[in-house]
């Protein structure tokens, strides 16, 4: 392996590193529970080798429950925002 590949190799490796570093525990979980169901479902669908659709279903779930887990985070979090900012001009235009 030449010195452009392993260079290759760890600053993608950093790269996805990185991304992970700010996240909240609850898109761990979503992601482990997505790669523990899709290791599932991929083991019993891939009939021949179960190990690799057991790997593949895995990788796959654990992506998307991640990505879902947090995608509902922020969308919980925005609509939380809109509704404090609609109480608080509801208060200062009947309660003044």
């Amino acid at each position: 392996m030449s010195w452009i590949k392993r260079l290759a190799v760890v600053m993608l490796i950093s790269l996805f590193l990185a991304g992970c570093a700010g996240q909240n525990p609850y898109t761990y979980q979503g992601a482990g529970i997505g790669g523990a169901l899709g290791a599932g479902t991929g083991a019993l669908i891939d009939s021949n080798n179960r190990w690799r659709g057991a790997m593949i279903g895995g990788l796959g779930g654990a992506a998307l429950g991640g990505a879902v887990t947090e995608i509902s985070r922020r969308a919980a979090e925005d609509s939380m925002q809109r509704q404090n900012y609609y109480d608080n001009q509801y208060q200062s235009q009947y309660y003044r």
